[in-house]
């Protein structure tokens, strides 16, 4: 609103003062500190005072004059020693109410997706077990971040990467084995580092009961343990599935890591950085020059035993996006991953990518509390909250709404009692009791004065009529909330969706505490007030789809 509405101001006053054009970039266009100067005040005449040899207060008394006969503007005042104080008229909100009646539960998206390809990448999460609280947080993060770029004008993909080649799937393996064999020798040793979790024994009894004649007609056990592994990665992925679906979470790519070794893509990528004279060895490993490109020491590629490290891994994953030409990436990861940001960084700048292609979100920790006590939970021991648990406890656009409550790089405390709260407390009900309220207005009016909201000609609407503060607050509102989601987008600040729902609540509860809209003496008024909330239920509409959250009818 404030970029088109500068651009229209400046288009007005150089019809008579075209020395304009020359300072248009200084030109700043902001709400004043206090409601009684305006909607919005200008400091052109203080960047003209030099190019017309005037004082500011004169040319501002100029700007008054060219801008007080438009009729988007209810008057224009001249305050201090120049500034341009402007109070929008409800004209200048018509089109903007109609584009939300129009558009629904995409008003303000950029349709035309052309602001390139991009892809975010996050959850993630070893296939080593279910889900927990710090991967749904990270899971709603990601997926609020890609629909924020979509309505933004990208192209987004959204990847999950299977770490399914590390020394954590031989553990699965071996800890599947180890309950498999303790169904009939309830002493035999469970790996010290092995997963603890219920769900191993359920693994294993799945295993024992459809699979053990397959499982004793193997020829050793490194066969029994790597076939129990890869049966239960791909059981746990599934589960992983489904536990994401709860929150409407769905990815475009499943990538393997183990593919990066069988296709060579590891390999690939070491001859490339060898044939750019960026690797060398000592003590029988191979080395990656990185401090060159930043990092605080070069970094191993290949030990002297031969095998690859990690980060050999990561740069040839890193290389494969690289060649998908996207504009840039974004990885969603947990906060334990901050130091190895400028290893990675350092080795894709080495790859010949841009200083701002690699992007990183950070995720800190979630815990929950519950009648004022936190939640005890230890993974190890395999006593933790799943992310299915909280959802089931909960509910999915609590869960939602409550990870998205604070910057996902700070610790969050999830209050489950509040979470359950059917009142103003719970900021979740707050925003869709909006919706529904209105649902339930449109439920009156076609019971008590035949007007079907999805049928009344908004052609003849007179928003004139609308004309009481919450009724201009809200339109204003309306108005800036495009542009504030894609401030928010570049900034990579999904948290903030939250509030800009909460405000449009807020504003829309007062409006409805104080006002009523079936009048039946003034069908007119009824019906702009109307046209109003259904604008800002289409709005709400396009919040709520963004974070993927349920627009309730009736509570």
């Amino acid at each position: 609103m404030k970029t088109k509405l500068k651009q229209q101001v400046i288009n007005l006053i150089k019809k008579e003062i075209p020395e304009i054009q020359q300072v248009k970039d200084k030109i700043k266009l902001e709400p004043p500190k206090e409601e009684k100067f305006g909607d919005f005040s200008i400091n052109a005449s203080f960047l003209l005072a030099k190019l017309l040899k005037d004082k500011p207060i004169n040319i501002a008394q100029r700007i008054k004059q060219i801008l007080e006969s438009e009729e988007i503007f209810e008057k224009v005042e001249v305050a201090g020693a120049g500034f341009v104080n402007l109070f929008l008229s409800t004209k200048y909100f018509e089109p903007i109410l109609e584009k939300a009646i129009l558009e629904g539960d995409t008003y303000g998206e950029i349709k035309n997706k052309t602001k390139g390809k991009i892809n975010i990448e996050f959850v993630s999460a070893n296939p080593t077990g279910p889900l927990h609280l710090g991967h749904g947080r990270g899971a709603v993060v990601g997926n609020t971040l890609a629909n924020l770029y979509k309505y933004s004008g990208y192209n987004v993909e959204k990847e999950f990467y299977i770490n399914d080649a590390g020394n954590q799937i031989k553990m699965l393996g071996l800890s599947v084995y180890a309950r498999f064999r303790q169904i009939e020798e309830p002493d035999y040793p469970f790996p010290e580092e092995g997963y603890k979790g219920e769900y191993i024994k359920e693994i294993a009894k799945q295993l024992y009961e459809s699979h053990r004649e397959k499982i004793l007609s193997m020829s050793s056990k490194e066969e029994v343990i790597e076939y129990m592994a890869e049966f239960a990665k791909n059981l746990l992925l599934d589960k992983i599935k489904q536990d994401l679906a709860l929150l409407g979470v769905e990815f475009d790519i499943w990538f393997s890591e183990k593919e990066l070794y069988t296709q060579g893509k590891v390999y690939e990528v070491l001859k490339f950085l060898k044939e750019k004279g960026l690797t060398y060895e000592k003590d029988g490993a191979l080395w990656l020059k990185t401090t060159l490109f930043g990092d605080d020491k070069d970094r191993v590629l290949k030990k002297s035993d031969g095998s690859y490290t990690y980060f050999a891994g990561d740069i040839a994953y890193h290389f494969d996006k690289l060649k998908r030409n996207y504009n840039f990436i974004i990885n969603v990861w947990g906060a334990d991953h901050h130091g190895y940001i400028p290893r990675l960084k350092s080795a894709l700048l080495a790859l010949g990518a841009k200083e701002d292609w690699f992007n990183v979100v950070l995720i800190q920790l979630v815990k929950l509390f519950k009648d004022g006590q936190e939640m005890k939970m230890s993974k190890r021991a395999g006593t933790f909250t799943t992310l299915k648990d909280l959802v089931d406890m909960v509910g999915k656009d609590a869960v939602i709404y409550f990870f998205l409550t604070k910057d996902s790089n700070t610790h969050l405390n999830f209050d489950i009692d509040l979470a359950l709260k059917k009142s103003s407390e719970n900021p979740v009900y707050y925003v869709q009791y909006a919706h529904a309220r209105i649902s339930s207005v449109f439920r009156e009016a076609r019971e008590k004065f035949n007007i079907n909201i999805n049928e009344l000609d908004f052609s003849i609407v007179d928003t004139s009529l609308l004309k009481e503060k919450p009724e201009k607050e809200l339109m204003k509102y309306i108005a800036i909330i495009p542009e504030d989601i894609y401030e928010i987008t570049e900034k990579k600040q999904p948290h903030k969706i939250t509030q800009i729902a909460y405000e449009l609540a807020s504003k829309f509860h007062y409006y409805y505490n104080n006002y009523k809209f079936l009048q039946q003496d003034d069908e007119k008024l009824m019906k702009a007030r109307l046209y109003l909330l259904k604008a800002i239920r289409n709005v709400l509409r396009t919040i709520f789809k963004i974070m993927e959250i349920t627009p309730v009818e009736r509570m």
